[in-house]
């Protein structure tokens, strides 16, 4: 699958990618949102998306749009270029050893 229906977007234009049930919503780095009929699972398996990292169960984050991660107690957040705050799951914690 392509990005055909993203054409204006390229990857970089892309802060994270979020599930929804059966959609998944597109969070640019300008501020909008845009929303894909397609599942999450089926754009982490996209060749221009390989580099993306699952954090969550329904999180997709670009690892070059990574601010810091902080840990709060227990939890571990992803802080993004622009402000946004990501939780990591506490199983997923191990694809971000590279950032800390």
């Amino acid at each position: 699958m392509n990005l055909r229906n993203f054409e204006n977007y390229q990857p970089a234009d892309f802060l994270y990618l979020e599930a929804d049930v059966n959609y998944t919503i597109f969070h640019l780095t300008n501020g909008k949102k845009v929303i894909s009929s397609f599942t999450l699972k089926r754009f982490e398996q996209n060749p221009e998306l390989k580099h993306f990292l699952r954090i969550s169960r329904g999180t997709l984050v670009n690892p070059l749009s990574i601010l810091c991660v902080e840990k709060q107690g227990n939890v571990s957040i992803v802080r993004l270029r622009n402000g946004s705050e990501v939780k990591v799951s506490r199983r997923r914690k191990n694809a971000l050893s590279f950032v800390v």
